[in-house]
């Protein structure tokens, strides 16, 4: 993969006579990634710009290029800088069989798809950030910059428990979770694709991309204790599979335990268990240990606490608890050590070094407003009821 950068700063629609050197070094992945970020099939984006599917396959496959005036038609219709297509660049391909997908049924392909170009995108913004910002180290055992060869025990539970010691954590709650795998130099990010069929897919991750591993959650499925799990069990993937098998039912069943396991340590938790269904406890227990009841009835019937038929009564209880409204949604938004921050406190270090959204974008040749996406920052202007912004009272650590 080449590395090598430039300096050349790209208008969002370049002119008809720059087009034709876009299509000279036209680079087909370019436009196979941006057709699945906007999560079009080749006949879609076909229709689009008024040629047939097999057109836009050879172009993606490099067989032929496309002339000047269908780069022009190709950038408008996906909305990016006729620039973007051009070869030369950093990009780090990453397949869909990379990636630990928890399951291959409960989302469409090309939102897989699109969630691979989403990611692919955002090393490369991983990568121009770093090169005016040191982020933190990645700390994972047994990383090794674009793969992990295991380090610790195979066992789910041991490797939990030896992380946990790994990490300095001792074996209680994890207040933030989130925070916690940035400080370890792993890139959390939420989809930014609020649609029906993006909130169909779970978080996801992969040690596949060079320089960083990288988790994907989703802050439209899940609330904050669900949210937690999601990115203990990506976690679990990053440590204990370094071939991804998407979908397989034995590795995510392994994800699973070592979040349980990582979250919720049995020897600190038995003792605090109810060993009948009690809500009140289970409640209490989910506001120390930042885990859902879902996750506590499990635990209980896992360390022998519940049986079988005890197990059940919990589960309809529980429904019937949720059917009622009385178990209110917590939103993850509410909860600052579970949102990720590290790239948007990455760009504001690197502001004060002069550097904008508009030079990122033209670095990368993306449009500002995917920048501004993969940074989760928000384009509109703050509105400011009778202070001053520098008056504003800040918000406590709580939220």
């Amino acid at each position: 993969m080449s590395t090598k950068r430039s300096s050349l700063s790209v208008a969002p629609v370049l002119p008809l006579d720059l087009s034709a050197s876009v299509a000279a070094a036209f680079d087909g992945a370019r436009l196979t990634q941006a057709r699945r970020l906007a999560g079009w099939t080749k006949k879609e984006l076909a229709t689009k710009i008024n040629v047939t599917p097999a057109a836009v396959g050879q172009y993606e496959a490099g067989a032929i290029r496309p002339r000047p005036e269908q780069v022009r038609r190709l950038a408008e219709a996906l909305g990016m800088p006729s620039a973007f297509f051009t070869a030369g660049r950093p990009r780090a391909g990453l397949d869909t069989a990379a990636v630990h997908f928890r399951s291959l049924r409960s989302a469409p392909a090309r939102e897989r798809e699109r969630s691979v170009s989403f990611t692919e995108l955002l090393w490369e913004l991983v990568y121009e950030l770093e090169s005016y910002i040191r982020l933190p180290a990645v700390d994972l055992p047994g990383w090794d910059g674009g793969e992990t060869i295991p380090d610790l025990p195979t066992d789910p539970q041991q490797a939990a428990r030896a992380l946990r010691k790994c990490w300095g954590l001792g074996d209680g709650p994890i207040s933030h979770l989130v925070r916690l795998l940035e400080s370890r130099g792993i890139v959390v990010t939420a989809l930014p694709f609020p649609n029906a069929d993006s909130r169909k897919l779970d978080g996801f991750s992969t040690t596949r991309l060079p320089t960083r591993p990288v988790v994907v959650l989703n802050d439209e499925r899940d609330d904050v204790y669900r949210h937690r799990f999601s990115c203990a069990h990506e976690l679990g993937h990053l440590l204990l599979h370094g071939e991804a098998h998407p979908g397989d039912v034995q590795h995510e069943r392994q994800a699973d335990a070592f979040a349980a396991e990582f979250l919720t340590p049995a020897a600190r938790l038995t003792g605090s268990l109810p060993t009948r269904v009690d809500f009140t406890v289970l409640g209490r227990l989910q506001q120390t240990w930042g885990v859902s009841l879902d996750s506590l009835l499990v635990r209980c019937r896992e360390l022998g606490l519940h049986t079988e038929a005890v197990s059940t009564r919990g589960w309809k209880r529980l429904r019937t608890l949720r059917a009622q409204g009385l178990l209110p949604h917590t939103p993850v938004q509410g909860f600052p050590g579970e949102v990720p921050v590290l790239l948007q406190r990455a760009f504001e270090m690197a502001e004060r070094k002069g550097i904008t959204v508009q030079r990122l974008a033209d670095e990368l040749r993306w449009p500002t407003d995917l920048v501004l996406k993969l940074l989760a920052q928000d384009p509109r202007p703050d509105l400011y009821l009778g202070v001053a912004p520098s008056e504003a009272r800040q918000p406590s650590a709580g939220g």
